[in-house]
């Protein structure tokens, strides 16, 4: 995935909280504009940071019958991120001025000799004014003197639409992200569970054949039946109080159930003789390790399944076969199987005996620590053997054999 699932869930969570953050802040922003209301001063204003500015340069001028004529061209600019909707120009005039013509504008008079310019949607002009825009309007005036122009009150509503904010496409957008995030993951996840089932029902297949493979070779002794997925079991455990990985577990698990392939090439009689082996018959039960490592020489999808045949019956004081290693020269996979391959005979009954008692396990366990068994390893079977831990040992591997 393109995060575990804690992860999907944090960023999921944390990008809906700011989205909603988001849309809250701009319901606000909508619901608390305030209206415009401001002087200019002449032509003296910051144009970057004003909410709206006028300017009213005169385009050209003449006289006539005594009076200046100017004839202004106006261009009102809308420096917020809203629509205007509603707004005037109110604008103060000399006693003698008089306005004899206008455009894009209403004009209405006041009694301080003031004039308001104001906007005239019922003509279909200057209605409103777009975020960042402007409009432009303009009138004619006539004074006595030279008159300039100045001390604009400007007055606007402004209409507070959310499209208006840009941090609404930012939220949209990162809306988007997220379901594109959450569609990829749940894709991935999907795919993943396939991948697993798919797994799964393989390693079902592996273990299955195995288990056939195995209970086969267990066969030819009536006396170990299910032996060799017992050893597994009891393998697999101590592997995990251990520390060992699900990967690794699972690994020990299949090497440990190969660990007497090699008795597929030792005779029956032998191997289901009631009385004591002769040294000739000893040796050729011997050879299982080597013949099972020969066997699983090829098999190279599951690492140190080869030593997990040729030396678990090596000893820890040196003593065993077939090479004769001692401590930690025995490879771990194969020291482990050593313990659960002994506490499984010792356990079962036998052609030339009955089950150990539990008592007795342990105290075999004990005398073979340092000598037969990896003392690190006895510690740790004993602690499984204290806490019952192969009470269910039949009902968990739900085997049909046994």
């Amino acid at each position: 995935m393109l995060g575990n699932r804690k992860t999907v869930l944090i960023v999921s969570l944390a990008t809906v909280f700011l989205t909603v953050a988001g849309f809250l802040y701009l319901f606000i922003l909508v619901n608390s504009v305030p209206k415009i209301n401001t002087e200019q001063n002449g032509f003296v204003y910051d144009k970057a940071n004003t909410q709206m500015f006028i300017e009213m340069p005169a385009s050209k001028g003449w006289e006539e019958g005594g009076y200046h004529a100017k004839q202004y061209d106006v261009t009102l600019y809308n420096n917020t991120v809203n629509r205007v909707i509603d707004w005037s120009v109110t604008l103060t005039l000399p006693e003698d001025a008089k306005i004899t013509d206008s455009w894009n504008i209403t004009i209405n008079e006041n009694e301080d000799g003031s004039i308001t310019i104001i906007n005239t949607p019922d003509q279909g002009f200057n209605d409103h004014i777009d975020p960042k825009g402007n409009i432009t309007f303009g009138f004619i005036l006539f004074t006595k003197g030279d008159y300039q122009p100045e001390n604009f009150v400007l007055k606007a509503k402004p209409e507070a639409k959310i499209t208006d904010y840009p941090l609404l496409y930012l939220l949209f957008a990162i809306i988007f992200l997220l379901l594109i995030f959450l569609i990829l993951n749940i894709a991935i996840a999907l795919k993943e569970k396939q991948y697993q089932i798919r797994q799964e029902h393989d390693r079902k297949i592996i273990i299955q054949s195995m288990k056939t493979f195995t209970n086969f070779i267990d066969a030819k002794d009536a006396y170990t039946r299910g032996h060799s997925i017992r050893v597994a079991y009891y393998t697999r455990k101590i592997a995990k109080r251990i520390g060992f990985d699900v990967e690794d577990l699972d690994n020990i698990y299949y090497i440990a159930l190969l660990h007497d392939v090699g008795k597929i090439n030792i005779p029956d009689a032998i191997l289901n003789k009631p009385g004591k082996l002769t040294k000739e018959e000893m040796d050729v039960i011997k050879t299982h390790t080597t013949n099972g490592a020969t066997i699983l020489k090829d098999f190279s999808s599951i690492p140190s399944i080869v030593e997990g045949a040729r030396y678990h019956h090596e000893r820890y004081d040196g003593t065993g076969y077939p090479e004769g290693l001692a401590g930690h020269k025995i490879p771990l996979v194969a020291r482990i199987i050593c313990v659960a391959d002994s506490f499984d005979a010792m356990n079962s009954d036998r052609c030339y005996r009955k089950a150990f008692s539990t008592e007795k396990i342990v105290n075999e366990l004990r005398e073979g620590s340092g000598k037969q068994f990896d003392p690190e390893i006895v510690k740790v079977m004993l602690e499984l053997i204290e806490k019952n831990a192969f009470k269910n040992v039949y009902s968990e591997l739900n085997d049909e054999t046994f």
